[in-house]
């Protein structure tokens, strides 16, 4: 269930509409009764905004003023970000969907809530720390241009842009519903098995980011599976082979952009797995190399499904979680496109419509999500079969409106 569908628990006796929250900020107070303490602002429009202050118990005197005690900030503001809010900085949550302007120059950033109701500034300090008084924020110099940067970022309008070459995706919960083919074609034999040559790519037409360093799975086949771990700038890549018992990977620094793509490249024979990042704009990196046999701890054992989205592990270990956010376009070659080739610099930059690229007869599949019926998903060429979105709903075949 997506952020604004739900109130969310922040005190003893205290919930928030998810509709009516901006951003969440997680600092710590600066002078006066409670100086040190943890503390959490959070945003809002449609209500007061409000901040929250960690107590030792919740009965104890005094409580600074316009401040509400609770036992654990740290497990508050990582409910809030698990719950769906979007990682900007470390520290800082926001919920785009309810940012209806923002206004930036070099030192200043002034976000207005939907319907108007609500301005919040932030503007480069000289102070070592977040500062607030009521609606107006100082940020740390050291921090601004990274925080300017993530903002824009994490509020680009990827849809509008994505909706100039592709019209659907798939809105994945992140309770528990994802894409399985139950059977991945002999093309595709040798997909998600560590010791052979193969490449998958993906557009993530929505994505959030977080901090909570849990586990999600982008894709998997028997016991084998690929995943991200959320550490908000680094989200870091790991593998499994047994079902996610055990899991080894790499921090990448970088974490996945809404609307760009990511590309895994395994080359079976090296023993390496590449991971790309792709934008917006079509511009890409390598941002990660995996040793398997590493990586793997010896185990390697795909199945003959593929699924997308899909958790390893059992719900009583919950070893990972299910994808949350958009995906459209997964493209499947059965061969490791070499780094630096023009294979991979056209995939960053083709529209989604692959089928005019020039590499589409080296992909064994291509799955255009949110394309069919609900809950039936195809692979166009026909490779993969028995597809559909399991556990979801028709709501999760999202159109993308037309730009003009």
């Amino acid at each position: 269930m997506a952020f604004k569908d739900s109130f969310h628990e922040v005190a003893p006796g205290q919930r928030v509409n998810g509709n009516s929250v901006v951003f969440v900020i997680r600092s710590t107070k600066q002078g006066g009764p409670g100086s040190g303490a943890k503390t959490i602002e959070i945003g809002c429009f449609g209500i007061s905004s409000f901040s929250l202050i960690e107590v030792e118990d919740i009965e104890s005197w005094p409580i600074p003023q316009d401040y509400i005690p609770v036992l654990d900030i740290d497990a508050t503001y990582a409910a809030l970000e698990s719950a769906g809010l979007s990682t900007v900085v470390e520290d800082v949550l926001v919920n785009p969907i309810n940012v209806a302007l923002l206004q930036y120059s070099d030192d200043h950033i002034t976000a207005e809530s939907v319907g108007g109701l609500s301005r919040f500034n932030f503007d480069r300090s000289n102070r070592g720390s977040w500062e607030r008084t009521g609606n107006n924020f100082l940020v740390p110099t050291l921090e601004f241009d990274t925080f300017k940067t993530l903002v824009l970022q994490r509020l680009t309008t990827t849809l509008e842009i994505l909706g100039q070459y592709s019209n659907s995706f798939i809105r994945f919960d992140g309770s528990n519903d994802y894409v399985e083919f139950t059977a991945k074609g002999a093309e595709n034999v040798n997909l998600l098995d560590w010791s052979k040559d193969w490449t998958i790519g993906v557009t993530l037409t929505e994505f959030d980011i977080a901090s909570d360093g849990k586990f999600i799975t982008l894709f998997s086949s028997g016991q084998n599976a690929i995943m991200l771990r959320r550490g908000g700038a680094n989200h870091g890549l790991y593998l499994t082979g047994n079902d996610g018992a055990s899991k080894a990977g790499i921090n990448t620094w970088y974490a996945p952009n809404a609307g760009g793509k990511l590309m895994f490249v395994n080359d079976g024979t090296a023993g390496f797995l590449k991971y790309y990042i792709g934008n917006v704009d079509g511009t890409y990196a390598l941002r990660g190399v995996v040793n398997l046999s590493s990586a793997t701890l010896g185990n390697n054992n795909p199945g003959t499904n593929f699924c997308i989205g899909k958790r390893v592990g059992s719900n009583a270990v919950a070893e990972s979680l299910m994808f949350a956010g958009g995906m459209n376009n997964t493209i499947v070659a059965d061969e490791a496109f070499a780094n630096a080739s023009p294979l991979i610099q056209e995939y960053f930059q083709v529209s989604e419509t692959y089928d005019e690229s020039s590499f589409y007869a080296d992909l064994t599949s291509w799955i255009q999500m949110g394309e069919n019926d609900f809950p039936e998903v195809t692979d166009t060429k026909g490779i993969m079969t028995g597809g559909s979105l399991i556990d979801g709903n028709e709501d999760d075949f999202v159109e993308i409106p037309d730009p003009a």
